[in-house]
């Protein structure tokens, strides 16, 4: 089983080492004891045990702690900081009857890991977050499932659950199709510029799902989550001012409706791979720049308008929509943007974590 995630499994007891054991040979994780308990397998917590648990705590993304809550507690409460960064805390009984979600259960993962060691230990699952109790969706999970942005992440999704887990009417508007929980919500069918006779009667919130730049202001509560799938193809001159390329991109934003939040990706040509600007643009978006030879840009670069100028320049007749051809594979959405020396393209990628449809 690959989870993506470092795990560590903490215990202080010979039954909670045989335990520890036995889970690790189903989930993949490293396996921690006090110094005095330690065996093949198992590697000591040092210099000491709160020091050791507490090291882990920063360098994992899950810590499975098989000792009493109140060890747990006490032990990391001096590092525990931000519901944002802090990894899944799980702990369990050493006789394996109870997993029990006790820190970061939605952003850190702790209520899924509840639910896989109890498939795998025959415990019963504790998970006391109210939209889990409830049996409705949390915003806080359908954002990076996506993955998508939302403004003001921490206080709109503790708003929205809220409501969710209230049961008040919260409607799902999706102008872009995801593959998400929908538990809770009241759909929406509406036109991409929403007039308000559109809405289900006594919504008390929206979710609008949507690339749009603005949104018409509506009299209600409304969270946009702009899905992180578009890719946005670059070509400039040599050291074009860092100025220069912000303003073009907000320009372009700006033309084609799309908030830049929506951008994942920024490709360019690998000769601009050390382009200040782009790589100042891509920090600001906090997305990958990723670079391509020319011969790679000229096996698609036939399908879109060529400038000699740059054919003579960078050996491809075009970078902006070549780029954004490849990194979209194939899904170019926009013609050649010009401004201040600087092209610009966009794509739209179908591959997200499997959020997104194609």
């Amino acid at each position: 089983m690959n989870t993506g995630k470092k795990t560590a499994i903490i215990a202080v007891t010979a039954n909670g080492k045989a335990l520890a054991a036995s889970i690790s040979k189903k989930y993949p994780a490293g396996c921690f004891v006090p110094e005095k308990l330690q065996s093949e397998g198992f590697r000591a917590l040092k210099p000491d045990f709160s020091t050791g648990m507490r090291l882990l705590f920063q360098q994992y993304d899950a810590l499975v702690c098989i000792m009493a809550a109140g060890i747990a507690v006490r032990t990391l409460a001096p590092v525990i900081s931000d519901k944002l960064y802090d990894p899944a805390v799980v702990v369990m009984d050493e006789k394996g009857l109870h997993a029990v979600s006790l820190l970061s259960g939605h952003l850190g993962g702790a209520n899924e890991l509840t639910r896989k060691l109890a498939d795998i230990t025959g415990a019963a699952a504790v998970i006391t977050t109210a939209t889990d109790v409830q049996r409705v969706a949390a915003l806080d999970m359908i954002v990076p499932s996506v993955p998508a942005w939302i403004p003001d992440f921490r206080e709109n999704c503790k708003r929205m659950n809220g409501l969710l887990a209230a049961g008040k009417r919260v409607g799902l508007y999706e102008e872009i199709p995801v593959e998400i929980d929908r538990r809770g919500f009241i759909p929406v069918e509406a036109s991409w510029d929403m007039n308000p006779d559109e809405l289900p009667e006594n919504l008390e919130a929206l979710i609008w799902v949507t690339h749009q730049y603005r949104l018409p202001e509506l009299n209600l509560y409304t969270v946009k989550m702009v899905p992180q799938t578009r890719v946005l193809g670059i070509g400039c001159r040599k050291s074009v001012e860092p100025e220069n390329m912000m303003r073009a991109f907000t320009e372009f934003c700006i033309r084609y409706n799309t908030d830049p939040h929506a951008f994942s990706t920024i490709a360019s040509i690998d000769i601009k791979k050390n382009e200040l600007a782009i790589k100042q643009l891509a920090e600001e978006l906090n997305c990958p720049f990723i670079t391509y030879p020319a011969e790679q840009l000229r096996k698609v670069a036939g399908k879109y308008p060529a400038s000699e100028f740059v054919r003579q320049t960078v050996h491809v007749g075009n970078v902006a929509l070549s780029s954004a051809d490849l990194a979209s594979e194939g899904r170019v959405l926009t013609p050649r943007f010009t401004a201040y020396g600087i092209t610009m393209a966009m794509g739209e990628r179908t591959r997200m974590n499997n959020g997104v449809k194609a």
